[in-house]
């Protein structure tokens, strides 16, 4: 399978495209859920930034035949580095709409503005804008459905002429799109031929967070000297440290996480016993409670072990993806 990524070069003109290897081991279960998603094997790309942040997450939704759980697979990526003037529209559409790229590559919204257009810096401030009824658009479990949309405005603020310029396959959503486009005011002025916008968004997945294995540690964190003061977590609590390329795609996540408290209230000793789909959860959550504190107490604790749970209400999704994670065990 392949997987349209951007590449950035911000270091000295180097003239040759990094060579850009990756490989991920994961494990097959009953289900045929891919799970235990771990980074093994990543080529150096001095001089370059490759954004590879939705290869774990694309990998986290794939489906296998159920029935038949594997425990030692493995997926090599290797990079195939194509000029954005040479690239497939259709490529560079895709990559306009998805969330991780919005705002990263002036030269790819170039390529993609209309013949003729003037409407670079867009149509000015909105006096009203519409968003497609997402909830009512039926969109694959954990992929990514997306519209890129043309259109023009005239001296009333009003759009009109909107098209399609590329899009993931959902029509639901490309009817949706224009319309909610066309139902869009901006401020009178000069007019504008042109102008680009897109909707983008990930259906919940009606599964719940893969399960931890049978053997993975208990919690108890409620004991004398474990528990955390919420204060000192907030990012967990509030959802700012839900791992965003998986938030993207409407992925649930759960960790493990071992800690030590000391006498006076520090944590440490902070270590990842188990994190599913992916390790970007664990990560997640040791880097929050690597930070955090207990209460003082005359001993400390050794051995304290917390169960995270990461999941996602549902919202809709344009252009960007906001989004309000909730934390709980």
């Amino acid at each position: 399978m392949s997987l349209p990524v951007v590449v950035n070069r911000y270091g000295p003109a180097i003239q040759s495209a990094p060579a850009l290897v990756l490989r991920y081991d994961f494990v097959i279960d009953a289900d045929g859920r891919t799970r235990t998603i771990r980074r093994t094997a990543t080529a150096s790309t001095p001089g370059y930034y490759v954004n590879t942040s939705d290869i774990a997450p694309s990998l986290a939704v794939s489906r296998f035949p159920a029935g038949d759980p594997r425990s030692k697979c493995s997926i090599t990526y290797t990079g195939l580095t194509v000029p954005i003037d040479a690239a497939p529209l259709q490529v560079l559409y895709e990559l306009a709409s998805r969330p991780e790229t919005e705002g990263t590559v002036g030269t790819v919204y170039d390529r993609l503005r209309p013949v003729g257009s003037d409407c670079r810096r867009g149509p000015g401030q909105y006096r009203r804008l519409n968003l497609p009824a997402f909830e009512k658009i039926a969109r694959p479990p954990g992929a990514a459905s997306w519209v890129f949309l043309a259109y023009d405005v005239d001296r009333a603020g009003k759009p009109n002429t909107v098209r399609v310029l590329g899009s993931s396959g959902n029509q639901a959503l490309d009817r949706a799109g224009a319309s909610a486009l066309s139902n869009n005011r901006y401020e009178p002025g000069i007019g504008f031929t042109g102008c680009t916008y897109h909707f983008n968004g990930a259906e919940p997945s009606e599964r719940t967070a893969p399960e931890l294995p049978a053997d993975a540690p208990r919690d108890n964190g409620e004991q004398p000297g474990c528990v955390v003061d919420p204060t000192s977590i907030s990012a967990l609590l509030d959802g700012s440290a839900y791992p965003s390329a998986f938030a993207r795609r409407r992925i649930k996540g759960v960790a493990v996480v071992g800690y030590d408290t000391a006498p006076w209230g520090a944590i440490g000793n902070v270590r990842i016993l188990a994190s599913e789909p992916d390790e970007a959860f664990g990560e997640a959550a040791r880097s929050v409670l690597s930070s955090a504190r207990v209460s003082e107490s005359a001993t400390g604790r050794r051995g304290c072990i917390r169960r995270i749970r990461f999941e996602l209400s549902p919202v809709g999704v344009a252009r960007q993806l906001p989004y309000r994670p909730v934390m709980h065990r």
